[in-house]
């Protein structure tokens, strides 16, 4: 389970897992991946996306149980 907020967003997402992060992507609409980071220990992170173009996106959650997980949201 993948809780990302806010949506939409201006500078940073706030992301909550029910698994531990082990990586984050963000992906444009066409499937091209904008961002990518190793996650840090535990089940949320605050990714500064402020570089990032105002646009729609995908972020992909992976947990260290090898679990992926999507949201949607709007940078703005």
């Amino acid at each position: 389970n993948l809780k990302v907020y806010p949506i939409p967003t201006g500078n940073e997402l706030n992301i909550f897992a029910t698994g531990n992060i082990a990586e984050v992507r963000i992906m444009n609409l066409s499937g091209s991946i904008v961002y990518t980071a190793k996650g840090k220990e535990g089940k949320t992170d605050v990714i500064n996306i402020k570089e990032l173009p105002v646009d729609t996106y995908i972020v992909e959650v992976v947990c260290d149980d090898n679990k992926h997980c999507r949201s949607i949201f709007v940078k703005l």
